[in-house]
C-alpha cells in the first residue's frame, strides 16, 4: 500500500528478515537487496528529503519509501530518523551506511567501464566539495582538466564553509573535500597537499606591507574584518588569543567577497590562509599551528579510478595556486 505523506516511512520489522544465503553454502550469492534500492537509498540520505529523492531519480516516492523500508528490513537497523525542521535525517548506523553504498555504486559503475579500459573510458561519479575561499581558483580549472582526460567520468562539485564540507563528508554526501585540517573529527582522514600559514590581509599602500612578516600584536589597534563562518571565526580568533591578544573586531562577513571589498577600501585588515589575487598581504607570525590544505574523505571511502585522477588533478592545481598575493 502507497504511503500518503511521502516523507514518512513505514514502521521497521523488529526482526531482520530470514537470509537466503545458506551457513554450510560454499556459493556467493547475491544479498536481499539490489543496487537500485541502494541508490534510492543514497539519494535520500544525500536530499534528506523522499520526495525530492524520487524527483532526481525520476521514479515515484512510494517507489523510494518502499526500498528504505526493504532495506531497514533487511539489515534489522534503523537508517533515518524524523524530523519536521529538517525532513529525514541519517541515524549514526545510516550514515555509515551511506559511505559503504556509495562506494559500492561508484565500484559497480567502474567494474561496468572495465578497469583495463584507459582513462578515458573511465566512468563513474565523484563528488567533490571546496572550501569557498578558493573554489573559484581550483573548480573551474579542474572541471576543464576532467573535461578532458575523463570525459566518460562526471564529476559533481560543491562550495562552502569548513563545517559545511566535514558534515558532507559524514553523511556521504561528498566523497572528497579540499580543505584545512583543523578541529576533522575523527573518521576522517586527510591527504596533505601543502601548508598555508596565516597571513595578514592589509589596504593598499599600508605601512605594514613593507615588513617580511607581522605579529597580531603589530596588528592589535588596527581594524578587524572577521570571516564570520562556522569553525574560521573559532581559528581568527585564536590566532589573537594564542599570543594574549585581543583583537578589536570592526566588521563581521560571511563572504570573501564583502571581506575583500572592505579591505581594500581601507575599511581594516583581515586574516586569511588563502589570499586571492590583486589582495595585499604579509606573512603573519604566530604561535599558532600553521595548516595544512589537504583533500579529505571518511576512512571508509574507497576510492576508484576516476576518483583517484581526480585527487592527483586537485593536487597539481593546488600546488601550483599562489596562495601568497603581493
Amino acid at each position: 500500500m502507497p504511503y500518503q505523506h511521502s516523507d514518512i516511512l513505514p514502521p521497521m520489522s523488529q526482526e531482520p528478515a530470514q537470509r537466503t544465503l545458506s551457513e554450510n553454502s560454499a556459493e556467493l550469492r547475491a544479498p536481499e537487496f539490489s543496487l537500485r534500492q541502494l541508490s534510492y537509498f543514497v539519494a535520500v540520505a544525500r536530499h534528506q528529503s523522499l520526495q525530492k529523492a524520487a524527483d532526481s531519480l525520476h521514479v515515484s516516492a512510494p517507489a523510494v519509501s518502499a526500498a528504505i523500508a526493504h532495506l531497514e528490513e533487511v539489515l534489522g537497523v534503523q537508517l533515518f530518523l524524523r524530523r519536521h525542521a529538517r525532513g529525514l535525517v541519517l541515524t549514526d548506523a545510516g550514515s555509515a551506511f551511506a559511505v559503504e553504498c556509495r562506494n559500492l555504486l561508484l565500484q559497480s559503475w567502474e567494474l561496468g567501464s572495465g578497469r583495463l579500459a584507459d582513462s578515458r573510458h573511465v566512468q563513474g561519479q565523484v563528488h567533490l566539495a571546496c572550501l569557498f575561499s578558493f573554489a573559484p581558483y581550483v573548480l573551474p580549472p579542474l572541471m576543464r582538466m576532467a573535461a578532458e582526460n575523463l570525459p566518460k567520468a562526471r564529476l559533481h562539485w560543491y562550495e562552502g564553509h569548513h563545517e559545511y564540507l566535514l558534515e558532507g563528508l559524514q553523511t556521504g554526501a561528498f566523497d572528497l573535500a579540499l580543505t584545512y585540517d583543523f578541529e576533522i573529527p575523527s573518521g576522517i582522514e586527510c591527504i596533505d597537499i601543502r601548508s598555508a600559514p596565516l597571513q595578514a590581509v592589509l589596504p593598499p599602500g599600508h605601512p605594514l606591507l613593507r615588513r617580511q612578516h607581522v605579529s597580531v600584536r603589530d596588528l592589535a589597534t588596527e581594524p578587524l574584518i572577521l570571516l564570520d563562518t562556522p569553525r574560521t571565526r573559532n581559528y581568527m580568533l585564536s590566532a589573537f588569543s594564542a599570543d594574549g591578544v585581543a583583537p578589536r573586531i570592526a566588521h563581521r562577513v560571511n563572504t570573501m567577497t564583502m571581506l575583500l571589498g572592505l579591505v581594500n577600501n581601507g575599511q581594516g585588515f583581515s586574516l586569511l590562509n588563502f589570499c586571492p589575487p590583486n589582495t595585499h598581504s604579509v606573512e603573519l607570525k604566530s604561535s599558532l599551528r600553521a595548516p595544512n590544505l589537504v583533500l579529505a574523505h571518511t576512512h571508509h571511502y574507497r576510492f576508484t579510478r576516476a576518483s583517484t585522477s581526480i585527487t592527483e588533478m586537485v593536487t597539481t592545481i593546488a600546488e601550483h595556486l599562489a596562495f601568497r598575493a603581493d
